[in-house]
């Protein structure tokens, strides 16, 4: 008999092992990127997103996939995206905004999409049915197509912060080249986000529609039953007043009866 895993074994599993060095190599990149050493920035963050594959594909293989190492993996690009488009608003003043805001739609459309997936019952956020919106589906069901996108929006803001720090030469100039190259790579990822966004938004709107028609419907069909419920406590009570205004009404003609019976007694008395 096979040995229970505990929360313990999923931290081992190797899939997740690739994410702890992602999340290292990101730490490197980071502090590379503040301490002014590009090289080494760029070299640790190129590895950070090859890794990204890499993990994926060793859980498939390994059969080691987890919520854990789905959330470690989200969680390590939204980070390292969002440091390096903060730096690049450093680098770069006058489209700070324009970064700011991609990191807004990075976040907001990725948070949105894995929560509504998950609340209507998928596996994971990757999870399409046929009512997905076509371009969703075609990103997140060939591997191919998702790790293309995704390598290649990252390598155009990670060309963005080469170019700052290279001199005019060959080196220059082919960083340029390739920046110019990745940019329609990275403008369709973010028209992705923006339908990702929108499309998880209506999946939980249905949702909070559906619950609440669900609960005017409960709440309809119980109505009658209380109203007829009201309707039999009303004549009851009908029912009860008029047998109290009989009782009083007996027990005044019984006095009635006995106030005579006296009158009598005392007339007969009188008369002997």
């Amino acid at each position: 008999m096979a040995k229970a895993l505990s929360y313990v074994d999923v931290f081992w599993f190797v899939p997740n092992l690739i994410g702890y060095s992602r999340v290292l190599l990101s730490a490197v990149a980071a502090y590379s990127m503040y301490y002014e050493h590009p090289s080494v920035m760029f070299i640790s963050y190129a590895l950070s997103e090859l890794l990204d594959a890499a993990d994926g594909y060793y859980a498939r293989k390994l059969g080691q996939c987890s919520k854990f190492g789905e959330v470690l993996d989200m969680v390590t690009d939204r980070c390292t995206t969002t440091v390096l488009l903060t730096y690049l608003a450093h680098l770069y003043p006058s489209l700070s905004l324009v970064f700011c805001l991609l990191i807004s739609l990075d976040i907001s459309s990725h948070y949105m999409q894995m929560y509504s997936q998950l609340i209507t019952g998928k596996k994971n956020h990757k999870e399409m049915d046929e009512s997905a919106h076509w371009i969703l589906k075609a990103y997140y069901t060939d591997r191919r197509v998702l790790f293309a996108f995704c390598f290649g929006n990252e390598a155009f803001f990670l060309l963005i912060y080469l170019n700052h720090y290279l001199a005019a030469g060959a080196w220059y100039y082919l960083s340029a080249l390739l920046t110019v190259a990745m940019f329609p790579v990275c403008g369709i990822k973010n028209v992705i986000n923006v339908v990702q966004l929108y499309e998880s938004a209506k999946d939980l709107a249905k949702l909070d529609a559906a619950q609440i028609n669900r609960s005017s419907t409960t709440a309809a069909a119980a109505t009658p039953a209380a109203t007829a419920k009201n309707v039999s406590i009303e004549i009851e009570c009908l029912r009860v007043t008029k047998s109290i205004g009989f009782l009083r009404g007996t027990i005044k003609d019984a006095q009635g009866v006995l106030c005579y019976v006296c009158v009598q007694n005392v007339s007969f008395d009188l008369d002997l």
